[in-house]
């Protein structure tokens, strides 16, 4: 039994708490996924995971924010399948207006009362580049390696 057959079966207070959204919405993004899906595959090819599934995976990685290694070993499948399901399924929605969010930016003044009556807080979660020294990096580089090249020709 899959995980999307399993919500399928939950109560809609469970189904909101493992997915994030009501079942109408899921059902909602379901039906432009297919729309989409369908036009893809309309001249045939290999199908791949389906649908529902894909849209589980991508609610599941934005609900708990769980490594994709590790999603990959729960759904037994490569990462980068994985990464192709949540990829395809931000890209589909985002494209339709129906799940685009309202523009924030010049709604908020800082210091001032907003309009919207829910609290609304931004995290940026994006991965950051390692920082490596840039400067005084001789002050803190062992030369241990200057010994590994020598010349063979001699």
């Amino acid at each position: 039994m899959t995980k999307y057959e399993k919500l399928q079966k939950a109560d809609e207070a469970t189904f909101k708490l493992i997915t994030g959204v009501q079942r109408e919405i899921f059902e909602k993004m379901l039906k432009r996924l297919y729309e989409d899906y369908d036009k893809t595959h309309a001249k045939g090819g290999r199908k791949g995971v389906s649908v529902e599934l894909r849209l589980t995976i991508a609610l599941e990685y934005w609900r708990e924010y769980r490594g994709m290694r590790h999603m990959a070993f729960d759904y037994e499948m490569p990462v980068s399948t994985l990464c192709d399901c949540i990829t395809w399924v931000e890209d589909v929605l985002s494209e339709s207006e129906e799940f685009k969010l309202p523009e924030l930016k010049g709604r908020f003044v800082r210091n001032e009362e907003s309009e919207l009556e829910i609290p609304i807080v931004i995290v940026d979660v994006e991965e950051q580049p390692i920082e490596r020294p840039t400067e005084n990096q001789k002050d803190s580089y062992s030369g241990k390696k200057n010994g590994i090249r020598q010349s063979t020709k001699s």
